[in-house]
């Protein structure tokens, strides 16, 4: 870019240097023909003919007058040139720097996406960079649900005239074609379906494309107050946008096909994959961060171990099937029953094991009976059958009073777990 900027202004100094050279030349000329009228005016023209006559002196004077005429039109015309040459490099030279900073926001724009954590993080991030890209236009990028069968506007900015926040895919003809689509206002029954009842002057829809798969579209406008008649831009504007807005689009779909993978290798190693519920192993980790908080917060900090009742025998009365049915129907129950706040994992089996932030050990009691009472009315099914009704065995620890480790406050759960199974099942011990 530095050496394409380096001959462009090289070539605006040999340009100005030949334009100032031509200019000399037509000056000159007007000269001569100024001194030559001076001097027909004087009448020594006519004494000098008389005295020359044999020499053809007019043939000379009639030459020299369409020499100068010709010279004069020549830099004119070379003037003219020259000045339409200037007048394209700087467009050419313009149009450059255009580019060179949209390739400047591009790349950044990838870099941070690239870094972001959450689908959230990285919306906000394409909101910033897509209202520096397109300035005064609107649009939004859409994003296709993991079932297919819907499509969200996650990222907005300006005021794009979508209809609604959530469309079907089959609305949008350039999720259809896999290509993009323009607004069409000679042929309306070509508009996507997505759009609202003001229409913009104009309007593309871009689909975005990662790894073979359509993960929704980008959708930019220029705002539904625009006036249809007189709202487009130059066709050169135009094209350069639409070139734009594809590049955009194939950097955010691939940013977010990134992301969106990440996101799955990060719920499969901290997810069980049965029940959704955290791991062992994300509960190991959770277990200390929550402690070390508690500990700087000086705040107490609740455990709860669980176990499902006779669940061998269950397993052996209606098969390992139903008995994944069960526990997954048990994660339902865990899930809504605590706070967002709380850590529910699956510990192992049957087993399940609950963190609970800011709980000291009375408040962690009372909410594990109510835990139990609550799974006594589950009633999971399989294949049309009810199965069998549940109980659980529950052990209650808590920090500070039961522990100041990770390993204490787990060993003494698990041993109020054991004492709860042993006096006859279906209670809470506290540690």
């Amino acid at each position: 870019m530095d050496v394409d900027r380096g001959k462009l202004n090289s070539g605006f100094s040999r340009r100005g240097v030949a334009m100032q050279r031509d200019l000399l030349v037509l000056l000159g000329m007007l000269l001569v023909a100024a001194l030559f009228v001076r001097f027909f005016d004087t009448g020594s023209l006519a004494q000098w003919v008389a005295l020359h006559k044999d020499t053809k002196i007019d043939e000379v004077i009639v030459a020299a007058f369409v020499l100068a005429i010709g010279m004069t039109v020549f830099s004119i015309r070379r003037s003219i040139e020259l000045t339409n040459q200037m007048n394209e490099y700087k467009r050419l030279h313009e149009e450059m720097k255009k580019i060179s900073r949209e390739s400047a926001l591009l790349g950044e724009l990838s870099d941070l996406l690239q870094s972001c954590l959450s689908p959230e993080e990285a919306h906000r991030l394409i909101v910033e960079h897509s209202q520096l890209l397109f300035p005064g236009s609107s649009g939004a990028v859409c994003v296709t649900a993991s079932s297919r069968d819907m499509v969200e506007a996650v990222a907005r900015w300006g005021e794009p005239a979508l209809a609604e926040r959530h469309f079907a895919p089959g609305d949008c003809w350039a999720l259809r074609r896999g290509r993009k689509h323009c607004l069409s206002h000679e042929n309306p029954s070509l508009n996507c379906a997505h759009l609202g009842q003001a229409r913009p002057g104009y309007a593309v829809c871009v689909p975005m494309m990662a790894h073979g798969e359509a993960l929704g579209v980008l959708y930019i406008d220029s705002g539904p107050k625009e006036n249809t008649d007189g709202g487009i831009p130059p066709k050169e504007q135009l094209d350069s946008q639409m070139r734009l807005a594809r590049i955009f689009a194939e950097h955010v779909a691939l940013a977010l096909a990134n992301l969106n993978l990440r996101e799955v290798l990060r719920a499969q190693s901290i997810r069980d994959p049965l029940t959704g519920l955290f791991n062992r192993r994300y509960m190991e980790e959770s277990l200390e961060r929550e402690l070390r908080r508690a500990i700087r917060r000086k705040s107490p900090l609740g455990i709860l171990m669980i176990d499902v009742d006779h669940f061998k025998r269950f397993n052996d009365s209606f098969g390992h099937e139903a008995g994944d049915a069960l526990l997954k129907e048990l994660a339902r129950i865990l899930k809504g029953h605590f706070r967002g706040e709380d850590i529910v994992c699956r510990y192992g089996g049957e087993e399940f094991t609950v963190i609970l932030p800011d709980a000291d050990l009375i408040s962690t009691q009372e909410r594990a009976e109510k835990l139990r009472e609550t799974a006594k009315s589950l009633i999971a099914q399989y294949r049309g059958q009810a199965l069998d009704r549940v109980t659980l065995s529950v052990g209650v620890s808590a920090y500070p009073v039961k522990g100041s480790s990770s390993e204490l406050l787990l060993r003494a759960a698990d041993a109020a777990l054991y004492r709860a199974k042993e006096e006859g099942r279906d209670r809470v011990e506290v540690a």
